[in-house]
């Protein structure tokens, strides 16, 4: 197993970029809130910068590049816009006038981050797979589940012990690396350091990879539909619910979107054929329940079992399915060995937490 890799030696906070332009249009300057916007991407609501002309036009309220390079990397550049709308001059987009159609050079749809540094990564020395070694019966390193976690998923791990959790696609390449850091006796994310960072970031700044290199994310775990094509999928919000779940219930392959908003339909087409079991977070029913009516290409059945037993503290928290099985394994204090005996804890857990059989027994589904 490879050292924990070394995010230190590549990310150069002190380096600034500069965002080339593209012929006559610039990055909007900055004169106050309002000219600010609300990101296409990760939507916060004044973070994305829009290109201009000479005259302070814009093209759309799509192009431009979101301030949070490490958290959202969204950057649609006019050459980028006209490329993809060959045929748009004089008309207008999401009431906005075009103003003119610019030459483009090619460029390659999908980037994708080079397998060397995936490899460099791979390790266990993040406090995320310590806080799991604790959580799955006090099981160790070279526990099968914490073996067959990180076999499966590819789990990477930073010098300050973060994890590095790779979207790699259907075909295997390997899109993104988002990075962060957890407390690992507790498994909270920590938040009071640099939060979510991303290795196309760190890479682009050492000049390893090109500045134009786009981020195009796909689901966390989506090269297990290839591995494991007879198994349900279970899709959540967050790539550490789907660990848990994938140590808990194995039986599913266990997707992540990386977020409630990353619950696109370009995304979701990997998943055409397959019958899908959605556990939105306590906040996010109601919005994962009318976006699967869009999912018609697979059969979707959307976990109401949060929605129906969470407390209003639960729902203050903002829970997921990660929380509640982790207040259920915490209970099951008789348990003494690991999860690969899965009927005998399951069995345990049960009697510790009844609300658990419903999510065992029914899994709490409601069909949309």
């Amino acid at each position: 197993m490879s050292q924990p890799w070394d995010s230190g030696t590549l990310w150069d906070t002190n380096k600034k970029h500069k965002m080339k332009t593209e012929h006559q249009y610039k990055l909007q300057k900055y004169t106050g809130r309002l000219s600010r916007h609300e990101c296409p991407q990760c939507h916060d609501p004044h973070s994305f910068t829009l290109y201009v002309d000479e005259c302070n036009d814009i093209i759309s309220n799509i192009v431009g590049r979101c301030d949070h390079e490490s958290e959202c990397g969204y950057h649609y550049t006019p050459s980028q816009w006209y490329h993809d709308h060959p045929t748009t001059n004089n008309h207008t987009y999401n009431n906005v006038k075009i103003q003119r159609i610019i030459p483009i050079r090619p460029r390659q749809q999908i980037d994708y981050i080079p397998n060397k540094y995936l490899q460099q990564s791979i390790g266990y020395k993040s406090n995320l797979v310590y806080f799991f070694c604790s959580l799955f019966n006090k099981c160790t390193l070279a526990s099968p589940v914490i073996e067959r976690l990180m076999s499966d998923y590819y789990l990477g791990a930073t010098q300050d012990e973060s994890v590095i959790y790779w979207q790699i696609d259907m075909n295997r390449n390997i899109r993104a690396g988002k990075i962060m850091k957890y407390d690992r006796i507790t498994g909270h994310r920590i938040r009071d350091t640099d939060g979510v960072n991303w290795v196309h970031s760190i890479l682009k700044k050492k000049g390893l990879l090109p500045d134009n290199f786009l981020l195009s994310q796909c689901l966390f775990g989506e090269h297990l539909l290839k591995v494991y094509p007879g198994k349900i999928v279970a899709l959540v919000e967050s790539e550490k619910t789907a660990l848990i779940g994938s140590a808990v219930f194995p039986q599913y392959v266990w997707l992540a979107t990386g977020g409630k908003s990353q619950l696109s339909i370009d995304k979701m087409k990997v998943l055409t054929g397959r019958t899908v079991i959605m556990f939105p977070d306590v906040d996010a029913y109601q919005e994962w329940a009318e976006k699967s009516k869009e999912l018609t290409f697979c059969k979707v059945i959307v976990s109401d079992l949060l929605e129906k037993n969470a407390t209003q503290e639960d729902r203050d928290s903002k829970i997921d399915l990660a929380d509640w099985l982790t207040r259920a394994l915490r209970k099951d204090s008789t348990a003494k060995k690991e999860l690969s005996e899965s009927e005998r804890n399951i069995l345990s857990m049960e009697q510790q937490n009844p609300s658990l059989k419903l999510l065992i027994n029914t899994f709490g589904l409601v069909a949309v």
